[in-house]
């Protein structure tokens, strides 16, 4: 728990600085917006909304890991993408089923 608080402070202090404006963590990237949001892998957040997403990511729980990358996928498109790649499939799948 000690981790995550350090974490979040590290974060903070990102927030503040001007030093740099991308940091990756965990194979996500975080990046600032000139209009106070942060992009992350893409899709735009608030602040407020980054910390809660930072906090997903650091989880040992794979659950809580899991769900960040899907709200993270929301965000930046990339589940509507799936989504609508993976619909016919499966109608093509569920039409093999049921002619049979």
């Amino acid at each position: 728990m000690e981790e995550r608080q350090m974490l979040l402070e590290d974060f903070d202090m990102w927030l503040k600085t001007n030093f740099t404006d991308t940091f990756w963590l965990r194979g996500h990237r975080f990046q600032k917006m000139r209009n106070d949001y942060i992009l992350v892998d893409g899709g735009r957040f608030t602040k407020e909304e980054a910390r809660q997403l930072l906090m997903l990511i650091t989880s040992s729980n794979p659950l809580e890991r899991f769900n960040a990358t899907i709200i993270i996928w929301e965000r930046n498109g990339t589940l509507i993408k799936l989504l609508v790649i993976l619909a016919p499939v499966v109608l093509i799948l569920m039409y093999i089923y049921v002619k049979r």
